[in-house]
């Protein structure tokens, strides 16, 4: 079995609560999202981790500690509750010229890691907790290189290994480059979902008093040196 959403939701969710007991997040995939292009408020976070795949048409299996997973996140402001949509990238047989990309499947452990580094990230960039990333296991036999043409988060750009540590934008430049196996956090500008408001009351609030105060010091100016210009 591939993975059971509703079983992810629940186990993320609980480890969310157990930091934050009022904290509500929905865990959703989507294989839609792209890395980049968030709406303003939304953040990003991308992760390797361990799984095996099986070939659908020479039943073949392999293993691979390079399996990435996007996430696009985002909490509504004043609240505790919060969305996340994943995308789990699939590889391809290397001895099939007419293989699919498949989905991974994760053991138990997998799993939990890859829950665990995102509400992790969550707890830190939402609710201020210092993050305690689980890294990757060593897997014995799986030092070789990575197989970048037959991995679909290579073939579009997204792989850190796959391309070089750096995360590929079709239409803009990465804000960073990430070293291999380092998550990455963006900010974006298109949405992956529901969009948010673009300004919200803080914001108007903001620049309201910005606005305020060039008024006072155009008038205190103008005060003192209005006697200059009559001259």
């Amino acid at each position: 079995m591939y993975l059971d959403i509703s079983t992810w939701e629940q186990s993320f969710q609980s480890l969310i609560q157990q930091e934050e007991p009022w904290a509500k997040w929905t865990l959703k995939l989507d294989e839609n999202i792209q890395p980049g292009g968030m709406a303003r408020g939304w953040r990003q976070y991308l992760q390797r981790a361990f799984g095996r795949f099986w070939c659908s048409s020479c039943h073949r299996s392999w293993a691979s500690a390079q399996v990435k997973i996007l996430c696009h996140m985002y909490r509504e402001r004043r609240t505790t509750q919060g969305q996340v949509l994943m995308r789990v990238f699939a590889q391809r047989c290397q001895k099939c010229s007419w293989s699919q990309f498949e989905n991974p499947e994760f053991s138990s452990d997998s799993t939990m890691r890859i829950l665990n580094n995102l509400a992790q990230c969550i707890l830190h960039h939402y609710y201020g907790h210092n993050f305690r990333k689980m890294p990757v296991a060593p897997v014995m036999g799986l030092d070789g290189p990575h197989d970048r043409s037959n991995c679909e988060a290579c073939t579009l750009g997204v792989c850190v290994r796959g391309s070089q540590g750096d995360i590929k934008k079709p239409t803009e430049s990465p804000p960073s480059i990430p070293k291999p196996g380092h998550f990455l956090i963006l900010y974006g500008n298109a949405t992956p979902g529901e969009v948010p408001s673009e300004l919200t009351s803080e914001d108007i609030l903001v620049i309201g008093c910005i606005a305020i105060f060039f008024i006072l010091f155009i008038a205190i100016w103008w005060e003192q040196n209005k006697f200059k210009f009559k001259l």
